[in-house]
This record gives C-alpha cells, sequence and structure tokens, in this order.
C-alpha cells in the first residue's frame, strides 16, 4: 500500500506473484517501465534506462493520438522477477552512482518496494514473475499466469513451445503480424502465442482459419497445469 498507488500482493503460485491494483492509470504506470524494460517494440527502450515524458511521447505518436493511452490499452502486465530488479536498479542507484542520468519517478520506488516485500517472501525460491492485473478473477489474471508458468514451470515451457512451433506456418505468421501490430516485440510472440491460445483468443485472431480448434487444445493444457 502507498500513497500514490493502492496495491496487494498475493504469492499465487511458487514462484509467481501478483499485484493487485485495481485503478487502470495507477496500474499502468506503476508497471510501465519495468513492461517496456522487458519487453517493448522500441529498440532504443528495450533493455535501456529511459525517461517516463520522452516515451510518453514516443507512445504517443506511435500511437496517432492526442493523448497518452498506455494505461487503458493495457490491462495486465507480466516480467520476470529478475529483470524488474536490474530494471529498477539502474534507475534508482545507477543515477546516485552516476552511470545513467535517468530520473527515478514515484513510480519507480513503489515498484522498489514491491520487489523489497515480494524477496522477503521467497524462502528457498530464486527464479520468480510478477504480474499485475486489477482483480484475481479476470481473464486477464488467467491470462498473465499463462506467461508466468511460462517462465517458471519448465514442462509448461517446452510443451507449449511445442505446441505453437508444431502449427501451421501460416496460422504462426498471421498470429506474429497480430502481435506485432499490438506492440509486441519478437523475443516475446512464441510466450505471447501460448498465452493468448491459452486464455483467449480475440478479434482478428478468432479470424485466423483453424484457430479456434486448436486454441482447445491449448486451453485443456492449461487447465492441466493449474
Amino acid at each position: 500500500m502507498s500513497n500514490l498507488v493502492d496495491y496487494k500482493i498475493h504469492q499465487t503460485l511458487p514462484g509467481i506473484f501478483t499485484i493487485e491494483v485495481k485503478d487502470d492509470y495507477q496500474r499502468g504506470m506503476l508497471f510501465l517501465r519495468c513492461q517496456e524494460f522487458y519487453e517493448s517494440a522500441f529498440p532504443e527502450i528495450k533493455g535501456n534506462s529511459f525517461d517516463i515524458f520522452e516515451y510518453m511521447e514516443m507512445y504517443r505518436k506511435w500511437k496517432s493520438t492526442d493523448t497518452f493511452t498506455y494505461p487503458d490499452d493495457w490491462m495486465g502486465y507480466n516480467f520476470p522477477g529478475e529483470i524488474a530488479e536490474k530494471c529498477i536498479r539502474d534507475v534508482i542507484y545507477g543515477r546516485l552512482e552516476g552511470h545513467i542520468d535517468t530520473h527515478p519517478t514515484k513510480y519507480d520506488y513503489i515498484m522498489n518496494q514491491i520487489l523489497i516485500e515480494i524477496k522477503s517472501m521467497l524462502g528457498g525460491v530464486k527464479r520468480y514473475y510478477i504480474i499485475g492485473v486489477d482483480n484475481l478473477e479476470s481473464q486477464t489474471m488467467k491470462h498473465e499466469i499463462a506467461h508466468a508458468l511460462f517462465y517458471t514451470n519448465e514442462p509448461y515451457r517446452k510443451w507449449t513451445t511445442q505446441m505453437v512451433t508444431g502449427m501451421p506456418q501460416s496460422i504462426q505468421d498471421e498470429m506474429n503480424s497480430i502481435l506485432k501490430g499490438m506492440g509486441y516485440c519478437n523475443d516475446v510472440l512464441i510466450d505471447e502465442t501460448q498465452a493468448f491460445m491459452s486464455t483467449g483468443i480475440y478479434g482478428n485472431m478468432a479470424k485466423i482459419k483453424g484457430i479456434k480448434s486448436r486454441a482447445k487444445t491449448f486451453a485443456k493444457n492449461f487447465s492441466a497445469f493449474l
């Protein structure tokens, strides 16, 4: 809990931590930096420290809108704990040590506090995953858990990777095109494909020939792992 962001931390599954933030704007601004550091479609952002306000302007221009719509465009967030630690450490402590010039925001300090709280709950777990949702019963929650399983559960990752790469190339190509258009980078296309296939395809995804029957197999597999 903080004055700026109302959040609750839940250990959903071993090594999987859910940050529940009901307010869309609070959730978007809290997760933005780590999410974009992890998988931004902008090469100059992914894996780098960046100024939040410069990013907001970059995103607004990419969306061709008059306002910054990121918190409205994305409902759920997900990234490995080690990625979040590096991202926040670079922003907060890197500037103090003179390594970078990026100014941390209040949201960065709140995320840093969340990471401290999570690490106190880890026990012997070394690899952990963080997801951000509006509530624990939403469809978004299921989608983000699929990402978390892909990272923390090796059998799940191997099985879903084989399922994705075993689909007809035409389905893979159409799915990748849709995902790239949504703003996902190449590094996460297999992960995103399995997450949507496992927990719900929609829009143009559902129009891909032959995809619905294959999605049923993914959904059955996802339920079995849960």
